[in-house]
């Protein structure tokens, strides 16, 4: 586990463009997943988790990989990447662009959020939508399919970096996700992004103070120079 307590739960006051403009006075680039295409299939607040990472292809990517033998091996593999998440963890699932199959379901879920996992990140579709919300369980998908995965999609590896809208995310990564984007953190620059993020939501809290007790856009720009 990459971070404390503490620092998941600061983390969770704060909000993802808050972040944004925080790494970005950083000099981190290329973090963010915007929601534009992958969205929270229902939790709105912000959930924190370190990456747990996985690799999904489509059926065929390499000759010989589709005959019973390897398939029971991928399921295999798959089993282990499901048992070895831990408390805190954050599942990352990236997989073939556009893909249409639901990768992700309750079902799933289940298993996870019993291990302790805090939330999903699937780079694709999922598939009982309803019951995942029913169970609470925060997932970011690419909208909904009750496509089966199974014959289509094939589960190649775990506990490496993948790409996502992007983004690469290494294991052990910091995770932020809410109902805008999804920002990515290397675990080294956490404290300071806490840190600096508490002050500008402050400064920001005292803005819309003013601005709710008259003070003009002027006089709220000269006082604090953020609007």
């Amino acid at each position: 586990m990459t971070i404390t307590a503490d620092q998941r739960e600061r983390l969770e006051r704060l909000h993802s463009a808050l972040v944004n403009d925080v790494t970005d006075e950083m000099g981190i680039r290329d973090n963010v997943i915007p929601g534009t295409r992958i969205r929270p299939v229902w939790s709105r607040e912000p959930t924190v988790g370190t990456a747990h990472p996985a690799q999904r292809v489509e059926i065929g990517y390499d000759e010989g990989e589709d005959d019973e033998e390897d398939v029971a091996a991928e399921d295999i593999d798959f089993f282990q990447y499901l048992e070895a998440v831990e408390e805190g963890d954050f599942v990352v699932m990236a997989a073939p662009k556009d893909t249409e199959v639901g990768l992700w379901g309750e079902l799933l879920s289940s298993i996870v959020q019993e291990n302790g996992a805090t939330g999903a990140l699937i780079d694709g579709p999922t598939r009982d939508s309803r019951l995942i919300e029913e169970h609470e369980f925060p997932v970011w998908s690419d909208g909904h399919s009750s496509i089966e995965s199974f014959g289509r999609v094939s589960f190649r590896e775990w506990d490496v970096p993948v790409q996502i809208h992007g983004v690469t995310i290494e294991p052990g990564d910091v995770v932020f996700a809410d109902y805008e984007s999804i920002v990515v953190l290397d675990p080294d620059v956490v404290d300071e992004v806490i840190e600096r993020g508490e002050e500008e939501l402050e400064t920001e809290n005292q803005v819309r103070s003013d601005i709710r007790d008259g003070d003009s856009v002027y006089e709220v720009w000269d006082r604090y120079g953020t609007l």
